[in-house]
């Protein structure tokens, strides 16, 4: 497995390999939903369109186990800091909660339609998810307090509100603000403390957005879109700071927390590349600098599009979950922390 780097000294723009050092693990029989590390990055959770989610030692691959009870795809997980609880969105319309050590399921949070998106707060305390509209009943934004049994079995809210579109969902600051990106493209910034209209919003993509992330500080969030494009936004005034462009819907994006660097997947859908080749369908993870919006490298791997890509903790690897129900822990070698961007 190579990865490409680009020599920005070369006129020609060629490309120099670097050899890597890639696990591929295979423990789920449908395409990936999304991959998750928590906190320390020893632990890789991972969930898909089957029915289980998987976690995984993120040093050798090892699957530790399933957690099995939903009854339909699992679209998002989310795991709070202390690695104490892990939380799942699934197609069965519930949310559930889960003990990470025991793999036990502490509740089960039925609704009327698909529980899609899913984010843990900083605290670990607070549930914010979104729902899909399904006949007359309307797509929702819902914050949940998991100290709250009666939120827990579905009863009460600490924010309940009625979206125009299906939307996306991350905590952009502490326990206080909740960011959506909705499929029109706009981002809306909601805060939990007030249950009350949206604080503000931006339309900053063409089309759909398919993934929001944080960074590390909590001062930027990074969205993905079927417009082929990745922007990084201020999580509070939600500008749009820079745009990275790619030649392929681009469906997650994530922050490096230790350089000024992005990553972002994707490529087309499985539907218009089956007869196509995988260079035709750009199924590479590709690297790009943070403040210049230029690619500088890309990784191969994967024989259908990334759905779903994390930074580890350390910096040094890349997590990625495929449309080929393959997971890729691609560990990223010194060559690449010596890079230098020249300008």
């Amino acid at each position: 497995m190579n990865l490409l780097m680009l020599d920005h000294s070369n006129l020609d723009g060629l490309y120099k390999a670097v050899i890597m050092k890639p696990l591929s693990l295979k423990g789920h029989d449908r395409a990936l939903t999304r991959v998750r590390l928590n906190r320390e990055g020893d632990l890789l959770f991972s969930c898909s369109k089957s029915k289980s989610i998987c976690v995984w030692f993120t040093d050798n691959g090892e699957r530790l186990g399933t957690y099995d009870g939903h009854g339909g795809a699992v679209w998002d997980v989310d795991v709070s800091w202390d690695t104490k609880n892990l939380v799942s969105s699934a197609a069965d319309n519930t949310v559930k909660l889960w003990d990470v050590q025991t793999g036990k399921n502490l509740s089960s949070i039925p609704w009327k339609t698909v529980c899609r998106s899913v984010s843990l707060s900083y605290s670990g305390n607070l549930i914010a998810y979104t729902t899909t509209k399904i006949a007359m009943e309307q797509e929702t934004l819902r914050v949940l307090d998991i100290r709250d049994s009666a939120h827990m079995q579905g009863n009460g809210h600490v924010l309940h509100q009625p979206l125009d579109s299906q939307s996306k969902v991350i905590f952009s600051h502490l326990d206080d603000t909740i960011m959506l990106g909705n499929n029109v493209g706009v981002l809306t910034l909601y805060d939990v403390r007030a249950n009350a209209d949206a604080l503000n919003f931006n339309k900053v993509h063409n089309y759909a957005i398919t993934d929001l992330q944080i960074s590390n500080d909590q001062g930027f969030i990074i969205s993905s879109s079927v417009d082929k494009t990745a922007k990084l936004h201020d999580a509070k005034s939600l500008e749009n700071l820079k745009t990275y462009k790619s030649g392929r819907p681009v469906n997650s994006a994530a922050i490096s927390p230790t350089r000024d660097h992005i990553v972002l997947g994707g490529g087309e859908e499985a539907i218009h590349v089956t007869q196509t080749s995988g260079a035709s369908g750009q199924f590479e993870a590709k690297l790009y600098h943070l403040v210049f919006e230029e690619e500088f490298a890309r990784f191969k791997g994967h024989f259908g599009p990334i759905n779903s890509i994390a930074f580890h903790p350390s910096g040094n690897c890349v997590i990625s979950g495929g449309e080929d129900g393959y997971i890729r822990i691609q560990e990223l070698d010194p060559e690449y922390a010596e890079y230098e961007y020249e300008y």
